[in-house]
């Protein structure tokens, strides 16, 4: 007696593999921001490309939607959120990248509809993989299986290459876009990280900086900050929402500011409003507590009177209103990946 062949790919295979194409492109997504300058171009190709996959899905996906809108159970308008949010993600995505639209309704970039469509699916997409979960079985990895996911990914992998041919043959401005995903423009855009916000009253009359090392604490005023060896440092600040500036910032190299010797593995660099980052004391040659931009006093909305330099790290690492630097036991990966506040 012969077995009847499986046509198509069963309901929970496709739902797993959707799953799985999201998870990727959104940890993509994320590891783009985390990545430093030379793995950024990789990561950002895996993030479009999984994005892409999520299309060459929606055949599978669609009799499941179909079906689920027909019955009213609880959650559905929950799982029509989450699609109308991926959709949202995938088309401001392609259209931040191809530079189309790059300034969208609401006086907001693209890039940040991208992002905020992305982190919003998150709590949504783990919730609806819970509820809708149907656990795989051991006879749905059959050959024909294999054959449709490796022609799912080269699908992603042509479309992501057509894309990007198509974006630079016709001249579009994302062919000018940074590996990121981010525009150049001529001076930085004063931009906050979530609730963080811009201080009432960062003046440079009165500032003072705290300065703990292995050899104990002092606090300097912008003159005793001056009297240090300057340095000027070309660098780009690449910010998560799209946008980048490249500029000659001066100032004080960490390395020249904090004193050798003494335990700590880490130094915290705090700014008024409490934000902070964490780096390793071997990357203290590389930073610049930085006090101008372009020859002039920075601007108070840009960091002033002094913010951190990080080339190669994303604007988040990029510390503005600096109020302290201190050196600690803990290593430089003590702290969450991506600000919390």
């Amino acid at each position: 007696m012969r077995t009847a062949r499986r046509r198509g790919v069963p309901r929970r295979v496709g739902n797993t593999a959707l799953l799985a194409v999201l998870l990727v492109a959104l940890l993509a997504g994320l590891g783009s921001w985390l990545v430093a300058v030379p793995a950024q171009r990789g990561v950002a190709v895996a993030h479009g490309a999984a994005g892409l996959a999520v299309l060459a899905l929606v055949r599978c996906k669609a009799p499941v939607v179909r079906s689920g809108l027909r019955r009213a159970r609880a959650g559905r308008w929950a799982s029509v959120l989450l699609g109308v949010l991926t959709l949202l993600a995938l088309l401001s995505g392609v259209l931040h990248s191809t530079g189309l639209l790059v300034w969208a309704p609401g006086g907001q970039r693209t890039m940040w509809w991208h992002v905020a469509a992305g982190l919003v699916l998150v709590p949504l997409l783990l919730w609806h993989a819970r509820a809708r979960w149907q656990r795989p079985r051991a006879e749905d990895l059959d050959r024909r299986l294999l054959l449709r996911a490796g022609g799912v990914v080269a699908a992603a992998g042509a479309g992501w290459l057509a894309l990007e041919t198509v974006t630079r043959r016709a001249g579009l401005p994302g062919a000018a876009r940074r590996a990121t995903g981010s525009y150049l423009q001529d001076l930085p855009q004063p931009t906050i990280w979530l609730a963080d916000t811009v201080p009432a009253r960062t003046s440079a009359q009165g500032w003072e900086l705290l300065v703990r090392d292995g050899h104990g604490e002092r606090v300097l005023g912008l003159a005793d900050l001056a009297s240090l060896p300057r340095t000027d440092v070309r660098a780009v600040i690449d910010c998560t929402s799209g946008w980048a500036s490249e500029q000659e910032w001066s100032g004080v190299v960490l390395s020249d500011l904090v004193r050798a010797g003494g335990p700590g593995r880490s130094v915290v660099v705090t700014s008024v409003t409490g934000y902070s980052r964490r780096f390793a004391v071997e990357d203290l040659d590389g930073l610049l507590l930085a006090d101008r931009m372009a020859g002039e006093p920075l601007l108070r909305q840009l960091g002033a009177p002094v913010r951190l330099v990080a080339p190669g790290l994303r604007g988040f690492w990029w510390v503005k209103w600096v109020a302290s630097v201190e050196v600690e036991d803990a290593p430089s990966w003590w702290q969450p990946p991506l600000p919390l506040r």
